[in-house]
């Protein structure tokens, strides 16, 4: 029997591939975007029912955050966002769904190691295109709900290149071999998939029942070919050709329209660098301009006036048990960034109550804290809790914690609800090797008893009853 030409097998090969990676290696990415995208259209849903999407995953909750502080969408005074909660409320349900989508995508990917820098040319392309075509939308005076749509549905254009290098195998492979001989890439994705990856992104959505997110807008089209011109750089012909059509299209200087799109890249590449992709991968983007203009110090400082707003805002954050998370992630990020400690964790016991496990943690070496802080738990630290509400780690019974976290000295607390010990703040200043000192002690202090205090304070439900 003669083998059938590739044009009669390649369709149901993707297909099959769409279909293996929706079902099996990425059912997690498709529900919690579908979460997020439900939420945001409905009239019902309010932003803590967002915030409860975003928190139920630590690594996205920093994602967030970071994107969130960095994207300088209008807070008063250089105030920073310090929880979940006050993102969506200072930011509005779609700017948060662009970063909640945009944070999704980097964690899901970014991990991917034999094609990782593949990964990371994919998420720079789809982040530049979804800026260009935010800020395209915007000064065509589209309704701000109307540009963040387009935002996250040039974002999902890249979902099936993405996942074809994360989760493709075979198909990667044969891939990367014809783009690495030279070949063109669209020729090389037709003569592998049968299709585009663009296309294959299209299979996805509609595995994930998210079809209306990949409409092919001409916006979308048009920030995609910006992305893609922007390789061979602004000065090239493809570049200068798409400026002119798009000076046409905001009935603008060219000059001016060029510098426009030069802006919104180096826009991207801040929020590539917040998200954990490096702001080289948005072509066309002065990287070195970007990383500046995201600056934070390499190491966290106090900053007092930043303690007292964080500390107003944990009486403010919940107000039912239901909405703990939100109060204990405030609680976190509160003591990294006002109090200034390298490194803070809240940890919860398990139902057995023998082992101590980290649930929230941010700062320095955050991925090292958390798996350190999976560690059996010892009586005896809970006999010293009671004796001496906060504590610094140097003494014999902390042992097992020091040899962990690699800290010579750590601040540890209990954290009650009824009378009963669920769990522990944690925060050191390993990373760094500063000290411990006085100012810090107390800043630990005054947060974690805030926290304990609204803790105590909270209904069980919002109604209070």
């Amino acid at each position: 029997m003669s083998t059938p030409p590739p044009s009669t097998v390649q369709p149901a090969a993707h297909q099959t591939l769409a279909r293996r990676i929706a079902e099996q290696d990425m059912p997690a990415f498709g529900l919690t975007l579908n979460q997020l995208v439900s939420a945001a259209d409905s009239d019902e849903t309010s932003g803590q029912q967002v915030a409860d999407i975003i928190l139920r995953d630590p690594g996205l909750t920093s994602r967030v955050l970071r994107a969130a502080n960095a994207a300088h969408l209008g807070l008063p005074g250089g105030a920073r966002v310090v929880t979940v909660s006050r993102a969506v409320v200072v930011l509005g349900l779609n700017p948060i769904r662009s970063l909640c989508v945009s944070a999704l995508a980097v964690e899901t990917m970014a991990g991917a190691s034999r094609y990782a820098h593949r990964v990371e040319q994919a998420l720079g392309r789809g982040l530049h295109a979804a800026v260009q075509v935010r800020a395209l939308a915007l000064r065509q005076q589209r309704s701000r709900e109307a540009a963040e749509r387009l935002f996250v549905e040039a974002l999902l254009g890249s979902i099936g290149e993405l996942a074809l290098w994360c989760f493709g195998e075979d198909d990667a492979e044969r891939l990367e071999q014809r783009l690495v001989a030279g070949e063109d890439a669209e020729q090389a994705e037709q003569a592998v998939l049968g299709t585009s990856l663009r296309a294959l992104s299209t299979d996805l959505l509609h595995r994930w029942k998210l079809d209306a997110l990949h409409a092919d807008s001409p916006e979308v089209t048009l920030g995609w070919r910006l992305s893609r011109a922007a390789q061979q750089g602004w000065d090239g012909a493809p570049a200068r050709a798409l400026a002119r059509q798009v000076a046409q299209l905001l009935h603008q200087d060219e000059a001016v329209t060029l510098q426009q799109l030069v802006e919104n890249a180096r826009e991207a590449a801040i929020l590539a660098q917040a998200l954990g992709v490096p702001p080289h991968a948005i072509p066309g983007a002065d990287a070195a301009a970007a990383a500046e203009a995201l600056h934070e110090p390499e190491l966290p400082e106090p900053d007092l006036a930043q303690q007292l707003r964080a500390l107003t805002e944990l009486a403010c954050v919940a107000t039912s048990r239901r909405e703990l998370p939100l109060l204990l992630e405030a609680c976190v990020e509160g003591m990294h960034r006002a109090v200034g400690i390298d490194r803070v964790a809240f940890c919860l016991l398990n139902p057995r109550r023998d082992r101590l496990l980290a649930r929230i943690v941010l700062g320095l070496d955050s991925d090292a804290l958390r798996t350190a802080l999976d560690l059996p738990w010892d009586p005896r630290l809970e006999a010293q809790l009671r004796e001496q509400p906060v504590l610094r780690g140097d003494g014999v019974v902390w042992g097992d914690v020091a040899a962990a976290t690699g800290a010579d000295a750590f601040m540890l607390t209990g954290f009650h609800l009824e009378g009963n010990l669920i769990g522990v703040f944690y925060a050191d200043r390993a990373p760094s090797r500063r000290e411990l000192d006085a100012a810090l002690l107390e800043g630990f202090r005054a947060f974690t008893t805030q926290a304990q205090l609204v803790a105590r304070a909270l209904p069980r439900t919002a109604s209070g009853s």
